[in-house]
């Protein structure tokens, strides 16, 4: 699934052919389930299970002052392991690069970007940054705080079977807001919020985690132009035209497409292919999510709405706005910055109808040609087309 070469939905199909074979005397394995669900081919299969090989780190790696008890995780560029600190004696997690991506240039740069970033952050609601270097083999490591047991927004969203009581996602959204709060007034965007990056402690707090995409707001690069940074379901339109200039309002709209999963239990937008799912955050609108958990409050929805707005500056002018909206909503009130907007928008729109001008500061885009220009520029081509026909007619007589 990280990968995009398979769906929740394929997967369970692979399993419900696993449990069929299994009440039938009959065993296969996973690789072949998938197969046989349509979901990869053999040459795909054999691919994925050479890259998993290459990309294992071994057990073995020596971490300074750290001892490695058991590996907890693995993403596309690196193992994650729980291991001791021995000095303090803590629990910590320790990302290592894998050996193949730590011998790339680029990869490496991005790894270390992530220790730069989280080294520069310091908030209850981050994963803290612990120590990083390099080991004696050429192991790029990273030590970080530990959230035990593992568990993410999306784990608690599989665990629920959907949608997450509106209460305790909103409680999770204004956690990960202060967080991006307080990258933003650091100059830092995340540029990768998801329900997988937000972690979930014993006692409930929320903390951001994997800053991987992370860069400083000045640190765009002509190299980003025209590149999509980012995962499909939560990415902002202006990153998927790899717009170089993004600031914090990229991180409010994927904070707010982890919060619309949150409250109805499934993306805001669903494609078969990765390219279709961005094209639809650029192009398709929204279906407010009180659409589809009608238990929303009308206030979570138009904060949600707000978030997701497809061009930045319709979103929130500041994470801060964000978490006044999102404070008052969790208090039982209405979002006050978000029904200021919807408010303007219905207005600007009423007037539109009325046949009103743009007042000053609006945006001329969204009105419509005037039927009188329309008019004055078909008078004008008749007139041009009737000067040409009686100028042909002329040159014909002499």
């Amino acid at each position: 699934m990280d990968r995009g070469l398979a769906t929740e939905d394929e997967l369970k199909e692979a399993r419900r052919l696993l449990n069929k074979a299994e009440m039938e005397g009959n065993s296969i394995s996973l690789p072949d389930a998938l197969i046989q669900a349509g979901c990869l081919t053999r040459k795909q299969v054999q691919r994925v299970l050479t890259s998993l090989k290459e990309d294992t780190v071994s057990s073995k790696i020596t971490i300074p002052g750290v001892q490695l008890l058991e590996k907890i995780g693995r993403g596309s560029q690196a193992v994650v392991y729980k291991g001791h600190q021995v000095s303090v004696d803590r629990i910590v997690a320790i990302k290592v690069l894998t050996s193949k991506l730590a011998r790339d240039p680029s990869s490496r740069d991005r790894f270390l970007q992530e220790v730069r970033a989280a080294a520069r952050l310091s908030h209850n609601n981050i994963v803290q940054a612990i120590d990083a270097g390099e080991t004696d083999d050429g192991y790029v490591y990273f030590v970080m705080e530990m959230v035990d047991p593992p568990h993410t927004v999306a784990d608690a969203i599989h665990d629920a079977g959907g949608a997450l009581p509106e209460a305790e996602a909103l409680r999770i959204a204004i956690q990960t807001a202060e967080a991006l709060a307080h990258a933003h007034s650091r100059g830092f965007i995340h540029r990768d919020v998801k329900p997988k990056n937000i972690m979930l402690t014993k006692d409930g707090v929320a903390k951001l985690a994997d800053m991987g995409l992370a860069r400083h707001i000045t640190e765009g690069t002509f190299e980003e132009i025209g590149k999509a940074f980012g995962t499909p379901y939560y990415i902002a339109p202006e990153q998927v035209i790899g717009n170089p200039d993004i600031d914090f309002r990229a991180d409010i709209y994927s904070l707010g497409a982890t919060f619309y999963e949150m409250l109805t239990g499934r993306p805001p937008f669903i494609g078969k292919t990765p390219q279709l799912i961005m094209q639809k955050h650029v192009r398709a609108p929204l279906t407010p999510p009180d659409h589809v958990n009608e238990d929303l409050s009308a206030g979570v929805s138009e904060v949600v709405e707000v978030m997701m707005s497809k061009r930045p500056a319709d979103r929130y002018k500041s994470t801060a706005d964000l978490l006044v909206d999102l404070k008052s909503v969790a208090a039982g009130g209405p979002p006050r910055i978000a029904r200021e907007r919807v408010g303007q928008r219905l207005g600007t729109i009423a007037s539109l109808a009325q046949g009103e001008g743009v007042r000053p500061g609006e945006d001329r885009r969204l009105l419509p040609p005037r039927p009188f220009a329309v008019n004055q520029l078909t008078i004008i081509l008749l007139v041009a087309l009737a000067i040409a026909v009686l100028v042909c007619i002329l040159q014909a007589v002499m």
